[in-house]
């Protein structure tokens, strides 16, 4: 089986290229303010976090910015990591927001700011890395103003603008990786997958290439079979470390599945699942119109980049490699989507959208012809549809530029420097939106828990209506709620 692509030779670039990579960078800051300003009718510093996953990233920032590894848990019901006090979105994003927040410093909207600065150095290391036409960069920057989840997402406190770096990142390494034969850009390779998949573990997948890489011509070999091994075994440690330091998400599919009682039950739940996520994707009313041309999006990707890698052919001579990586890469991300998470309310558009991008950048760097512009239309239909969808830019807007209410009853929480236990640092709440977290002290863990009750182990706990608890007394009040400490 052949390998497409040979080594390309590294031209200096014209002043049509670098003022295009320039655009191309500085393309998330036009979105950004193009978006706040055009769609939503606001300023991006009047930006808060506003819905639950926002408000637990920003805050979890605050404290680690601020405190260091000293800071409360960051739980649901109480159940904590094996380690340190991350929340159930783990600690590679929080990381990676709590840099930029230790030199800039964390306001309510710096999450949004955050997000497009990394993005702009995404492309600022894709343009050092790849060297590609002018006119191969003009319609990269073409496709990356009119991606739509990059608009939607972009005025947002949301990660999604964070992995759309990495995939950015991501390919740009492997373009660079196909084109040389150097080690170190193997070693580059693996390095920035291992980081990576601390951030999103399903990046594992993303390792994938290095093993149909190959001088001459890939086999299925002996070779090829203990690459798999290793990967699969350096995956599994990965995804062991990286649950070490996850609080548990109790809510999840998979928390319920690996709950069934016995192999039966197991394979009942699975299928149903699997059953009913394959349905809700290809079903073209499941959805508003913006989610369900991504998912047909996806499947278009993914079909054109099989026939092109030529695996179909029965008596072919020659594997597309390059094309096949495409392909496997998405169809993986898509499978493990309907497989083990959820195919509704946004959340596969979230976890597709930068792994689409990042497959089309690396379509458009390896070649042009009608298929690619036919996508790049469909791109620009997501547009249209984005415009003509009010409910969706008003579910995006909606509370995003309201001005938190002061609450002096949690801003006056006290924070304890050397705590005994975690629980010192956490308060607990059956509420969370902006108005309670955004009020919270930094270092103060948030545990959100449905029930409060006497059982609880945190040394705080705010409800808005009053209770009846004999381990917690009430040490203050107001008309937004109620405010309990342990008792010693």
């Amino acid at each position: 089986m052949h390998i497409s692509g040979k080594k390309q030779p590294v031209n200096k670039r014209n002043n049509t290229q670098i003022f295009v990579s320039l655009l191309l960078i500085t393309s998330p800051w036009i979105v950004l303010f193009v978006t706040t300003r055009l769609l939503f009718h606001h300023s991006v510093f009047n930006s808060v976090p506003c819905w639950s996953d926002e408000l637990s990233y920003w805050h979890e920032v605050l404290s680690f910015s601020q405190k260091g590894f000293n800071f409360g848990y960051y739980t649901i019901n109480e159940v904590l990591p094996h380690y340190l006090s991350f929340g159930s979105h783990g600690f590679g994003t929080v990381s990676m927001y709590a840099l930029f927040a230790k030199i800039f410093g964390w306001k309510a909207y710096s999450l949004v700011l955050a997000n497009t600065f990394i993005l702009s150095v995404a492309f600022l290391a894709f343009t050092l890395l790849v060297r590609t036409s002018s006119l191969n960069l003009v319609i990269i920057l073409f496709f990356t103003l009119t991606f739509a989840p990059l608009v939607l997402f972009s005025p947002t406190s949301m990660s999604e603008l964070l992995n759309l770096s990495l995939m950015i990142i991501y390919v740009g390494i492997l373009h660079r990786y196909f084109r040389n034969e150097g080690k170190k850009w193997l070693i580059l390779f693996l390095i920035f997958c291992t980081a990576i998949s601390f951030i999103r573990i399903i990046y594992i997948i993303l390792f994938l290439p290095v093993l149909f890489k190959r001088k001459n011509e890939f086999r299925f070999d002996s070779k090829f079979l203990f690459s798999v091994i290793i990967w699969i075994t350096f995956s599994g440690i990965l995804f062991v470390i990286n649950n070490l330091f996850v609080s548990p998400y109790p809510d999840s599919f998979l928390s319920d599945l690996f709950k069934s009682h016995g192999f039966v039950s197991f394979m009942s739940n699975f299928t149903i699942h699997f059953v009913q996520n394959l349905w809700n994707f290809i079903n073209p009313l499941s959805e508003n119109m913006i989610q369900v041309l991504q998912r047909y999006f996806v499947i278009l990707v993914c079909l054109y980049s099989l026939i092109k890698s030529n695996l179909l052919q029965t008596k072919h001579k020659k594997l597309e490699i390059e094309y096949f990586i495409v392909f496997l890469i998405l169809f993986l991300f898509l499978f493990i989507t309907i497989a083990a998470y959820d195919v509704f309310d946004w959340r596969d558009y979230r976890v597709l959208a930068p792994v689409l991008y990042g497959c089309m950048l690396y379509l458009l760097l390896i070649q042009r012809d009608k298929i690619v512009y036919s996508l790049i239309g469909m791109n620009i239909l997501g547009i249209v549809f984005m415009l003509i969808s009010p409910q969706v830019l008003e579910s995006f807007n909606n509370g995003r530029y309201d001005k938190p209410v002061k609450n002096t009853l949690l801003s006056g929480i006290e924070y304890t420097d050397y705590p005994r236990s975690g629980f010192e640092n956490t308060i607990v709440v059956n509420q969370f939106d902006t108005n309670t977290v955004m009020n919270i002290p930094a270092g103060i863990g948030i545990s959100f828990s449905e029930i409060l009750s006497d059982t609880l182990k945190s040394n705080y706990v705010y409800s808005k209506n009053k209770l009846k608890l004999t381990t917690y007394k009430l040490i203050n009040s107001n008309t937004s709620g109620y405010l309990y400490r342990k008792l010693k």
